[in-house]
């Protein structure tokens, strides 16, 4: 038996930067899932309950699962966050056993009438493999094991029906058949306007108690050109922050040279991309 635990609630939100849209969405789509509503949309729409965030690290995909059960405070949200990847076993067949058994608990959670989010992080870790030249069948088979229990899920009598969400960072790595089951898609890749920029920048240069005019919309090019996150961005604001500890004077020009030099988690992200893509090549040889 697979034993779950859930995650501790957050006590505030984490900070979401140039989603609106995509956070608007989500939200809707779990409040259909566990509203009156869903079981004739569900029926007529083919809808499953099931959502995928996929786009590069650092963009807010796990933050944004984590801060549904705050979304939804007036009612009593269970989150669970699992690791495909981590119930892989040698023997033969016992994969699919820990995913039949997660579902099974997360199934029964769902039957007492609890709000309930599965979370399961860098699903691609294990569901991506099929297209690897030297994938295991225990692998395969825990692959359709999971394909099963999406399907099962849907047609399961419960009074509310659990949420599975899942991040990804590769989907076009992704099986086919494992990204057809999930009904909602977002793109996690968050707009850095000049305005989404200031509300990043402007609480960290308080506490440096810096005064410094920054030219947004100059700094807004030059996000765009480097393909930045909020995450690459704050690093940048780190090092400025640790330096102005050391009493190191900074200017305009110094917090521009610190955002221009950081490393774009994106573009990394996609070297490490075109990297796997070589592999599968070589593995289909």
């Amino acid at each position: 038996m697979y034993i779950l635990k859930p995650k501790k609630i957050l006590e505030s939100k984490n900070n979401l930067y140039g989603l609106d849209h995509e956070l608007k969405v989500l939200n809707q789509f779990c409040d259909l899932v566990w509203s009156d509503k869903w079981s004739q949309c569900s029926k007529v729409l083919r809808f499953m309950p099931t959502l995928l965030l996929y786009g590069p690290p650092g963009t807010g995909k796990t933050s944004a699962l984590q801060n549904l059960p705050l979304e939804f405070n007036d009612r009593e949200i269970e989150y669970y966050k699992e690791n495909l990847d981590l119930m892989v076993h040698k023997e033969l067949g016992e994969s699919s056993k820990a995913i039949e058994s997660l579902f099974n608990e997360i199934k029964e959670r769902a039957s007492c009438g609890h709000n309930v989010i599965l979370h399961i992080d860098d699903i691609d870790s294990l569901l991506s493999t099929r297209y690897m030249g030297n994938e295991s069948s225990g692998v395969r088979r825990a692959v359709n094991t999971f394909i099963t229990q999406l399907d099962e899920l849907v047609l399961s009598d419960l009074p509310k029906m659990p949420i599975i969400a899942a991040t990804t960072n590769m989907i076009d790595q992704l099986d086919s058949a494992v990204k057809r089951r999930f009904s909602l898609k977002l793109n996690f890749t968050p707009i850095l306007n000049n305005e989404v920029l200031k509300t990043i920048m402007e609480p960290i240069l308080e506490i440096m108690n810096s005064k410094l005019n920054i030219n947004y919309l100059a700094l807004e090019k030059i996000v765009i050109e480097k393909k930045l996150t909020p995450n690459d961005l704050i690093l940048a604001m780190q090092n400025a922050y640790l330096n102005h500890l050391i009493g190191i004077s900074i200017d305009e020009k110094d917090l521009v040279k610190y955002i221009s030099e950081i490393e774009s988690s994106e573009k990394t992200f996609q070297l490490q991309r075109e990297s796997f893509s070589k592999l599968k090549v070589v593995g289909n040889d």
